[in-house]
């Protein structure tokens, strides 16, 4: 039995996340396929545009076999912690053989070169680092141009501009966190990068042609269909503009969505957030993950200028700190997230194809981590580490489940009365 993992956010899936599903189905020859999945935050500090289950489930009618959720703390944290706590888990159940992910790079050795380079940390490569954070630089930049600077001097690396770009690109630099989380903890994870094709990570263009990204999807939906008051039909969807851009089945999820209102921006997080910072001051603030004792100090100098989540999160940017670090450092501010993630203690799962049964069996023979298959079966199933961080989750995922109520005007539904989605 070969099984291959991913792990992903699926915000929302598009055709970039099925193609990769059928290359390893066709390709690797993979008997099933694992998801380990962000729940209803993710990594670049925000709300999941629709809730996790609906994500799951697109993800098992695209292909895959089985979805596990990662913790909150996990699919909210930065990208090192983020693909530590996805290998721990995909590492974790015993059964999973390789990782794949896409990259802009599509080969291998430089991220496997790489990774071993961040992992030994050579005396000259540290001694470039803290040169190049003394000028100010945030650490993802300083830590490239560090990196840049010391496979030029060892001639390691025969095209400089063509690595200095490779370490600029976003899935390259997640790529990288997933070998090394492999070197470090040993796992028997086998890496896998398939290229992306289509559109940039940030692209904004929305075109079938050039799949588009999950951001120019998110963005369409935002200012094309939400703003505008458009919540169109799933009766004749190839005459619908994301046509071709998303797979039919996860199209009809997210229109069937967006027409019953269920789902998240950032926005949503305004009033819930300031009401979290009018709770704070500099001390307890410098306790939250990722939130040092000067930007402690700055959130609380500025909290009378705040007027919205992404807002703020662009008034405290600097050039030390990215937008995108502030705004998990203000997610984890309200959600009241303090410490660094624990190791994933715990395979929580969100959803399953039927014939993918023997999978679940051979995970609960082999796995090192309890298998959740029942959200109530945690308090008596888990230790008293990995029951914080899936309560945390479960309070996230109810925090989520409140504010997609609000606009439904639903009944709310808690975390622990939710269902596996099985296909």
């Amino acid at each position: 039995m070969k099984t291959a993992g991913i792990i992903a956010e699926y915000n929302p899936f598009h055709q970039g996340h099925l193609r990769q599903i059928s290359f390893l189905r066709k390709n690797c020859n993979a008997d099933y396929i694992i998801i380990a999945m962000s729940g209803d935050f993710v990594q670049r500090g925000t709300p999941a545009l629709f809730p996790k289950h609906l994500r799951a489930e697109a993800a098992l009618r695209c292909g895959a076999d089985l979805v596990l959720e990662l913790p909150v703390s996990v699919s909210c944290a930065s990208a090192e912690l983020f693909a530590k706590g996805g290998v721990e888990l995909l590492s974790g159940i015993g059964v999973t053989d390789v990782l794949c992910f896409g990259s802009e790079e599509g080969s291998l050795p430089l991220f496997q070169k790489t990774a071993e380079i961040l992992c030994t940390e050579p005396k000259e490569y540290q001694e470039l680092l803290k040169d190049v954070l003394k000028t100010g630089l945030s650490y993802p930049s300083a830590r490239s141009k560090a990196l840049w600077k010391y496979v030029s001097d060892k001639g390691i690396i025969s095209n400089k501009e063509a690595y200095q770009k490779f370490l600029s690109e976003p899935n390259n630099i997640l790529g990288i966190e997933y070998c090394k989380a492999i070197l470090r903890q040993k796992s028997p994870l086998e890496p896998l990068t398939l290229p992306r094709e289509g559109a940039g990570y940030h692209d904004q263009t929305l075109s079938a042609s050039t799949a588009p990204s999950a951001s120019g999807i998110r963005n369409y939906v935002k200012e094309q269909l939400i703003k505008k008051g458009i919540f169109p039909s799933t009766d004749d969807l190839t005459g619908h503009p994301l046509y071709g851009m998303l797979p039919l089945e996860s199209l009809k999820l997210s229109l069937a969505a967006i027409s019953e209102k269920r789902f998240v921006f950032e926005e949503d997080l305004d009033i819930l957030l300031f009401y979290r910072l009018l709770l704070e001051d500099t001390v307890s603030l410098s306790r939250y993950l990722d939130v040092s004792n000067d930007l402690a100090a700055r959130i609380q100098r500025m909290k009378n200028q705040y007027q919205g989540f992404l807002s703020f999160a662009e008034s405290l940017k600097t050039k030390e700190l990215t937008r995108t670090r502030i705004q998990r450092s203000l997610l984890h501010i309200l959600l009241k997230l303090q410490d660094i993630p624990a190791p994933v203690g715990y395979a929580r799962v969100l959803g399953f194809r039927k014939n993918a049964s023997s999978l679940l069996s051979a995970i609960k023979k082999g796995s090192t981590l309890p298998l959740l298959t029942k959200a109530a079966d945690a308090q008596r199933r888990l230790d008293q580490t990995s029951l914080v961080a899936f309560q945390e989750t479960v309070f996230a995922s109810n925090l989520y489940e409140g504010l997609v109520c609000h606009k439904t005007h639903g009944e709310f539904l808690h975390e622990m009365q939710k269902k596996v989605v099985i296909i």
